[in-house]
């Protein structure tokens, strides 16, 4: 069965569907999202509707209901390099998410998803790390 959602978690703006005719209205979280959207809410962020009817394909706002693994933190990780090594994988980390958004990650204050765990990953094996490198912990959550 599947979790009960939770609207106040949802992404800030996040876009709701309206299309309950999509065949995939059952499994798409803007869909699910909208049957839990609160009655006091004035305004929405939609898919428009127009676009939907002309839309020929796979809708490219579809976003199948499910959790992932994010991981928290590579604090143990960068201890585990050598200070030259280290010291070239924080600036590369820092030039690609900027230096506030770096510092939470690697404390774990941010999760991680999978591109950003495998960007890291990339760069840690760039500059001689061990492979895979382990997170600092890992967790499942909805993945938006």
């Amino acid at each position: 069965m599947k979790e009960e959602l939770d609207f106040e978690k949802a992404p800030y703006q996040y876009a709701l569907c309206l299309n309950r005719e999509c065949p995939k209205a059952s499994n798409c979280f803007r869909q699910l999202l909208e049957n839990v959207a609160p009655a006091d809410l004035e305004y929405w962020r939609i898919v428009s509707p127009k676009y939907q009817a002309n839309l020929t394909g796979d809708c490219p706002f579809y976003r199948p209901y499910g959790k992932m693994r994010y991981a928290r933190g590579f604090i143990t990780a960068l201890n585990s390099l050598t200070y030259p090594a280290m010291h070239s994988v924080v600036f590369q980390l820092m030039s690609h998410f900027g230096r506030r958004t770096y510092y939470r990650m690697r404390k774990g204050e941010r999760l991680l998803s999978r591109n950003e765990q495998q960007y890291i990953q990339a760069v840690f094996k760039k500059f001689g790390g061990i492979e895979p490198i382990q997170f600092d912990a890992y967790e499942e959550d909805l993945d938006w």
